[in-house]
């Protein structure tokens, strides 16, 4: 080969493993009806980002994270600015473990359409699970702005803040915050974040909020409701307890895609 012919290589002699960077394993789960039916409708309708982003929808109850980005992918291919698609994608690639591409989401989604709650939520929880509790708490406090207090979203608004803000060390600031709950609260389907906000404000006691033996999804009680105390325990300076209790998550995994087991996953790294 002469020398204007040499080939060009734009890679360094030391190399990433092919299978850390390509991942090729698949579900063998079969699709629900529901995401058929939504299949037959595409192949009618190849450019409608509606129905790409409601098979999003379904195939992420079944857990199949990647095939939902997938779905959320294809419908902003045709409509890129579709602040929703953005969302959902937003939370699958939280799902699946890929933090700092969900803020890109977020971060877009959050722009085209301000005032929708989720993505702002979202957005704080993912700066939070790569440690940049900066912006995290900006996101939680444009969330908490937009939250009506007779919503059950209060709760998990104040939990999620007061965790960051004591992140940051502003420890009389999340204590303020914890003031916009209280027993008479109404959660809705938010108990788990209700009992961990009574728990950092002194009213309920740790072993209460894990009494979850008897629940119909304990694992995922588990997640939530320990990745909650062990915090609290870590900022009581017991920090086995901590480790203990995110050990413990992380061997029940039924619900590895949970927001507790999320932060528990990462740390359990950058805390030790």
């Amino acid at each position: 080969m002469s020398q204007e012919q040499k080939m060009r290589i734009t890679v360094t002699n030391e190399r990433a493993e092919k299978a850390t960077q390509v991942h090729l394993l698949r579900s063998n789960l079969e699709y629900t009806d529901e995401v058929k039916e939504l299949e037959k409708l595409i192949q009618q309708d190849m450019t409608n980002t509606d129905l790409w982003m409601k098979k999003g929808l379904e195939l992420a109850k079944q857990m199949h994270f990647r095939e939902a980005i997938e779905s959320y992918s294809i419908g902003l291919s045709h409509n890129p600015f579709h602040a929703l698609s953005l969302r959902h994608r937003g939370h699958r690639l939280l799902s699946t473990y890929r933090f700092e591409e969900a803020v890109f989401d977020f971060e877009l989604s959050s722009r085209i359409d301000p005032k929708n709650w989720d993505t702002w939520y979202h957005l704080g929880l993912a700066y939070y699970l790569i440690g940049d509790f900066e912006r995290a708490n900006n996101a939680y406090t444009r969330c908490f702005e937009i939250t009506r207090h007779d919503q059950d979203e209060l709760v998990a608004i104040v939990d999620w803040k007061w965790l960051t803000l004591m992140r940051l060390g502003q420890v009389e600031e999340a204590g303020k915050i914890l003031d916009y709950v209280n027993s008479e609260t109404e959660p809705g389907e938010n108990h788990v974040y209700k009992n961990r906000v009574l728990m950092y404000k002194g009213e309920v006691k740790p072993e209460e909020v894990l009494d979850y033996n008897d629940k119909e999804f304990a694992d995922l009680e588990l997640a939530t409701q320990g990745y909650g105390v062990a915090m609290y325990y870590y900022f009581n300076g017991q920090k086995d307890k901590t480790f203990e209790l995110f050990d413990l998550i992380l061997k029940n995994d039924t619900y590895w895609s949970a927001f507790g087991y999320l932060a528990a996953y990462q740390d359990q790294k950058r805390l030790k």
